[in-house]
């Protein structure tokens, strides 16, 4: 039997990692978030990054704990690096200083950034791929990656490092400014409208959620040295590409608005997946057609 943390439960990802693990038979759960108050179905409790006895406490029995939360999107960090220091990395730190310490073997579960870590890329991108991030965001996750290898060396804390690319399904909140494809589908729905930045050209790896969370449950295999993963499906498209598969999913006609590309922005990534796959040879994506209309429908019931 498992004892298994999700931080960040309350969000996107985490919700729906909740629903997977809900049906895992060999796992206890303990749900954790910035936030105050949730309707998860599990009793839940706001965290303090710094309260070092409280960490204590709360993470003392658990063996496996998903670290889902981030405070910054790439845009936001853009002009003011400073807070991904303040929101993202003192947290994280003091946290690992704190658990790393206490005597149940660990294992961490993070989650990374595909799309800003490895920088400006050409051609197929694999984990080893050379990084050199542009924005405060890719740096500060590339940052965090490494001090979980270094509280790895220096306290054997091991962790699973999940790179995923561009996320979308039900349930995603785009007020955060981040979700291409629930973003279109909701301001399809709202205005008739959307915004596109840049050209059109830009080139993402686009995933369903749940296919996200099927792969991050290799975490639960505890006996296993550290990974790094790409979080990335089959589907690799520019955003005209997106375009036109929404299209032909959804029943109202819009217009696409194009706006000036922001700087923040990667404009190219293409991302070998095989890492993971080799851990589930038999995984079959979602394809994403089905995905998409299958968030277009859950928006339209909202």
């Amino acid at each position: 039997m498992h004892n298994v943390a999700i931080i960040g439960a309350a969000g996107f990802i985490g919700q729906h990692l909740l629903k997977k693990l809900l049906n895992e038979n060999n796992v206890n759960l303990y749900l954790f978030g910035r936030s105050e108050a949730t309707d998860l179905q599990l009793p839940y409790k706001k965290i303090d990054f710094f309260n070092n006895k409280e960490l204590q406490t709360n993470f003392e029995n658990i063996d496996v704990i998903y670290y889902l939360v981030s405070e910054t999107i790439p845009s936001s960090s853009w002009d003011n690096p400073k807070i991904e220091i303040e929101k993202n990395l003192s947290p994280f730190l003091n946290f690992l200083e704190v658990i790393s310490k206490l005597k149940v073997k660990k294992r961490i579960a993070f989650i990374s950034s595909a799309g800003t870590v490895y920088g400006a890329t050409t051609g197929k991108v694999s984990e080893s791929f050379d990084k050199k991030p542009f924005s405060p965001y890719g740096i500060m996750k590339l940052t965090m990656e490494n001090f979980l290898h270094y509280y790895y060396v220096k306290h054997q804390l091991h962790y699973d490092i999940y790179r995923v690319s561009n996320v979308y399904g039900e349930g995603q909140n785009i007020n955060k400014g981040l979700g291409l494809i629930n973003t279109f589908l909701e301001n399809i729905i709202k205005n008739n409208k959307i915004k596109v930045f840049g050209n059109g050209e830009s080139t993402r790896n686009y995933i369903y959620v749940k296919d996200v969370v099927e792969l991050m449950s290799l975490s639960l295999q505890t006996e296993r040295k550290c990974g790094v993963y790409n979080i990335s499906s089959n589907t690799t498209l520019n955003i005209k590409e997106v375009i036109e598969i929404i299209k032909s999913i959804v029943k109202e006609d819009f217009e696409v608005i194009y706006e000036e590309n922001r700087e923040s922005d990667n404009s190219y990534i293409d991302l070998d997946n095989k890492g993971i796959l080799k851990c589930f040879p038999d995984f079959c994506f979602t394809e994403i057609n089905s995905a998409i209309e299958t968030t277009y429908l859950s928006l339209k019931r909202k």
